[in-house]
């Protein structure tokens, strides 16, 4: 099997256990059934790393580009497996595990979840290393639709009406990215990024201002899939209502992976790196706004969402450097953000389920439920404190050291500074987050006991080993990630072809740990305000602001058509 083969097995194995998955569900319900379905897990899950490891050397000479079983390049399927698809599928893979793990504990379960969560999987890995403009199309579109039936599959109120929500949002956006695509294939009769490119070299004005809206198109239409300012607010719902393993995957990798993608095409456009700046400065907005309005928040998974809103707006920021080291600090917070994010959906998750009851300002004593679900040696409450510190940029912590090394690539601008709030928001967030594990605030009968009402909810629920392990292993990586980030972040520079910017001794230095002091006080005091009188009724002012669907159609449309003129008026 030669590079080009190997490349595509990260997309063809989790396909494979889909379709055992589905074989499995066509047998009757038994030893049998369950063992073909756990072995196409497997399969989608565990053996690409294999392939991955394959590829490695191909990795480090360059990386390999095909077109799909040998087509010519003006009908075939460009692929390009390099640095940055193998590190978008090791965050894939990684993320996807992790969540399917605890899914076989707290659900959903069943062959027909398995085959759908792994052909988004699949999809996953086919948008990391696609160099076709219609092939990305399909693409998002597969990841978009096993998205939705993934957010619905949880049954809850209010989870068919987010998914549907999520549906006209993101398939209303493709349309433009239809019209984006047949802009520029008008233009150079090609739909591989080179022949794209190659063809705008050949015209005199690059494709003028026709190339210039086709671009924004498409960045607009991905920038909803990545949920950035001003086109972010079907995310909300989307991840509060889906199942806790199914939040971990859509909020640690699904968007994410469009962002890289777009990355890749934007290098072959005349006016990619504006539209990248564009969007990072969008980011940061983004990373500030949204951890805002997280701090408003009573929902326990909403503001979950909404940080994962704002975490990625410190990815898009980087990101829209369009820079190498912009682009290798992007990934490394991208990659510990799926491992805290993950962990923290989960553990969030369990808590609530376990509590019954997801309002932060009334449920307390959590410990008490966990002990009275099985957990008694609190393992989902020791992983939920790794995963706070971890997004609230603690040392050793991993997202001490991503954030800082983004924040570094700003020092001297007002993003510094806008990203220095964000910290000190998500700070004072995770301290209010924090509060359902206070005791109560009337005695209960003994130190392991919840109230009737809490004893009632947990009645039937169980925190099973494979909760537990999935827990575990996420926050034990994002330990191990924070204390190795120095050799792990040099690997990943290496693969996206640049030098570490930014070392180990930087961040630990004397300046980033005082200003982490400083965050601590600021968070802290923030906090008190929180959940003072006026800060209540200042956060019911925020969850009060008008929401529609109508609101995030004219925030697309106006964000499509700021885009537009800036990289038509502005190339």
């Amino acid at each position: 099997m030669n590079d080009a083969e190997l490349a595509l097995v990260p997309i063809f194995l989790p396909l494979v256990g889909a379709a055992m998955a589905l074989v499995a569900k066509s047998l009757s319900e038994g030893r049998a059934s369950r063992i073909l379905e756990t072995s196409g897990a497997v399969v989608g899950l565990a053996l690409p790393w294999a392939a991955l490891a394959g590829l490695l050397p191909a990795v480090m000479a360059g990386g390999v580009s095909f077109t799909v079983s040998g087509w010519a390049p003006a009908i075939g399927i460009a692929e390009r497996f390099d640095g940055l698809a193998w590190l978008v599928d090791a965050l894939g893979f990684a993320g996807a595990g992790a969540a399917y793990l605890y899914s076989r504990g707290n659900g959903p379960k069943g062959p027909v979840f398995t085959a759908i969560f792994l052909v988004q999987t699949s999809a996953l890995a086919a948008t990391a290393s696609t160099a076709d403009l219609f092939n990305l199309f399909v693409c998002l579109e597969v990841l978009g639709l096993s998205s939705y039936v993934l957010v619905a599959s949880s049954q809850k109120p209010g989870a068919f009406l987010a998914a549907f929500s999520y549906l006209t949002v993101s398939s209303a956006a493709m349309v433009f990215f239809l019209i984006g695509l047949f802009g520029l294939y008008r233009l150079t009769g090609s739909l591989s990024y080179e022949g794209i490119e190659a063809g705008l070299s050949a015209l005199a004005d690059g494709g003028g201002a026709t190339a210039s809206l086709s671009s924004a198109c498409i960045v607009a239409a991905i920038a909803i899939r990545v949920a950035v300012m001003p086109v972010y607010g079907w995310l909300p719902d989307a991840h509060a209502m889906a199942p806790h393993a199914v939040s971990a995957v859509l909020s640690g990798v699904l968007i994410k992976t469009p962002l890289f993608a777009l990355g890749r095409l934007l290098g072959f456009l005349p006016t990619g790196h504006q539209a990248m700046a564009l969007v990072g400065t969008a980011g940061v907005v983004t990373a500030l706004v949204a951890v805002i309005v997280a701090l408003s928040q009573k929902d326990a998974k909403r503001l979950l969402a909404y940080h994962s809103i704002s975490q990625v707006g410190y990815i898009v920021a980087a990101w829209g450097l369009g820079t190498a080291e912009g682009l290798n600090a992007a990934y490394m917070h991208a990659l510990f953000h799926a491992l805290f994010k993950g962990l923290l959906f989960l553990s969030v998750g369990t808590v609530t389920d376990a509590a019954g009851n997801r309002n932060v300002y009334t449920l307390r004593n959590a410990t008490a439920a966990l002990r009275l679900s099985g957990d008694r040696r609190l393992t989902v409450a020791a992983a939920y404190a790794v995963g706070a510190l971890s997004i609230c940029a603690i040392p050793p912590f991993n997202g001490f050291a991503s954030k800082n090394a983004i924040a570094y690539l700003f020092k001297g601008g007002w993003e510094y500074w806008a990203l220095f709030a964000a910290g000190v928001c998500t700070i004072a967030s995770f301290m209010k987050l924090s509060m359902i594990y206070l005791p109560p605030r009337r005695p209960v009968a003994g130190p392991d006991e919840a109230t009737a009402e809490t004893q009632i909810a947990v009645a039937a629920y169980r925190i099973s080993l494979s909760m537990k392990t999935a827990m575990l292993a996420l926050a034990l990586l994002c330990i191990a990630t924070g204390l190795f980030y120095g050799k792990l972040n040099g690997f990943a520079a290496t693969l996206l072809g640049t030098a570490p910017k930014v070392g180990a001794g930087t961040l630990y230095g004397s300046s980033e740990l005082a200003k982490t002091g400083i965050s601590l006080v600021l968070g802290a005091a923030l906090f008190l305000f929180a959940v003072s009188k006026p800060g209540k009724a200042a956060a019911a002012l925020v969850r009060s602001r008008p929401r529609s669907y109508a609101g995030l159609v004219l925030a697309f449309v106006s964000g499509l058509a700021a885009l537009g003129a800036r990289l038509v008026l502005f190339p």
